[in-house]
């Protein structure tokens, strides 16, 4: 296991995330133990942004992926979204042909269970899309179920796991 250095402080509020996050991260592990896929997970102090999460990782912000919880009419759909783009959302509309808006926080909890910002991909039960430019790389980072940890794996497993639909959906 490789180490990074932690203040007092920093390492208090580290625990704390990851007290907080453990059941959702055990939730991941379990998801992906259960599967044939290679990955590996990736540990960084607590990360609120893309940009934050990119200085703390030599993964690069396209190759991170955010997992975004829209509204599409009366169910939810996730779009997995590279990190350095958002999402179309007339695209969306015509892909679900339904109308879209960001689900929010306390809906994010409700449907999947996790915090927006740690949202995982792996185990949620609504229609996931994931955009075709995070196809290109070898290696892709979503978060599993922390703003703590992430799961680097290679981005078709990802999709054949989660059972994504490919589109063109992020600007």
């Amino acid at each position: 296991m490789k180490s990074f250095i932690q203040t007092p402080d920093e390492m208090e509020d580290f625990v704390k995330y990851l007290e907080e996050d453990l059941d959702n991260i055990k939730r991941v592990k379990k998801r992906l133990n259960n599967s044939e896929i290679p990955f590996k997970f990736e540990i960084h102090p607590k990360a609120e942004t893309v940009n934050e999460s990119a200085s703390y990782s030599p993964i690069k912000k396209q190759q991170i992926i955010k997992t975004l919880i829209f509204k599409a009419g009366e169910k939810f759909v996730g779009v997995l979204c590279p990190g350095n783009k958002r999402v179309d959302e007339e695209k969306m509309e015509k892909l679900t042909s339904s109308t879209i808006r960001m689900a929010k926080p306390a809906e994010v909890r409700s449907e999947t269970g996790y915090i927006v910002g740690g949202v995982s991909p792996f185990d949620l039960d609504i229609n996931l899309y994931i955009d075709s430019s995070l196809l290109e790389y070898e290696e892709v980072r979503p978060a599993a179920g922390s703003k703590l940890v992430g799961v680097c794996l290679n981005p078709q497993d990802l999709k054949e796991l989660t059972n994504a639909k490919k589109a063109d959906i992020a600007e």
